[in-house]
């Protein structure tokens, strides 16, 4: 009776023919799992898109920002700018007219 087991070389052989039915389907199995990675990666996209802030994130982010301010000494001084000079008055009359430009 044999009640050995098998040899290193028997088994390494014996995992070889296994693995060689494995690589077989390698790309295949790679490519399903690229696959199933990008739609995880596309719906979890799609539901921080579609995720709105609630109503005290929003108040306390419209605390926090700091709104623009014009100084009132440089509309006074634009003011007395544009009357005081003919070609300036046509450079403002002109951005007025077309503002893309």
């Amino acid at each position: 009776m044999k009640d050995e087991k098998p040899g290193i070389k028997q088994q390494l052989q014996s995992i070889a023919s296994k693995g060689s039915g494995i690589t077989r389907y390698f790309w295949i199995v790679f490519i399903c799992l690229i696959a199933v990675l990008y739609g995880y990666v596309f719906l979890k996209i799609n539901d921080f898109m579609n995720t709105a802030p609630t109503t005290t994130q929003v108040s306390n982010n419209l605390k926090t920002t700091t709104f623009p301010t014009i100084n009132q000494d440089v509309v006074n001084a634009l003011y007395t700018l544009q009357n005081n000079s003919v070609s300036v008055q046509a450079l403002f009359n002109q951005a007025r007219s077309n503002p893309f430009q």
